[in-house]
């Protein structure tokens, strides 16, 4: 199992009147280790865009948020693939301090593969499916 980490500097964008990052702003850390896992793996989501013509939006996110994180720390983002199906995807997220193994929080964010002519359900690309198959924890497994 790899675990991609991605790290992010809090500024006041991210914060809310006390200083603690802000709880929706847990989701954009998501994505953020999203991307950046998709990219060192090889793989372009904006290639899966524009030659594809495929998307993976968001279907389904939680976050348990466990400690808080402050302006100005670093937040490290750790991300790893817990599922997926033919047409879905489930990545797990932990949120911890730099420099700590603290954890602040942690989530999943389920993504569907879209096909963008007729905004039905698409297989996930193969070129990705490969990936997730050197990745996963949990070969094919079933989202719950």
């Amino acid at each position: 199992m790899v675990i991609h980490k991605t790290s992010y500097r809090l500024t006041f964008r991210d914060v809310d009147s006390m200083g603690i990052l802000y709880y929706a702003r847990y989701f954009f850390l998501f994505e953020i280790g999203r991307v950046e896992w998709m990219r060192d793996e090889g793989f372009s989501y904006r290639d899966m865009e524009k030659k594809m013509q495929q998307s993976l939006p968001v279907t389904k996110a939680d976050c348990h948020y466990i400690a808080p994180i402050s302006y100005d720390e670093i937040a490290i983002v750790r991300t790893e693939i817990a599922a997926w199906t033919q047409t879905t995807i489930r990545f797990a997220h932990t949120i911890h301090r730099e420099g700590q193994d603290e954890l602040c929080a942690k989530g999943q964010v389920e993504l569907g593969c879209l096909a963008h002519g007729d905004k039905r359900p698409s297989a996930i690309p193969q070129e990705l499916i490969t990936i997730l198959n050197n990745q996963a924890r949990e070969k094919r497994g079933r989202l719950r």
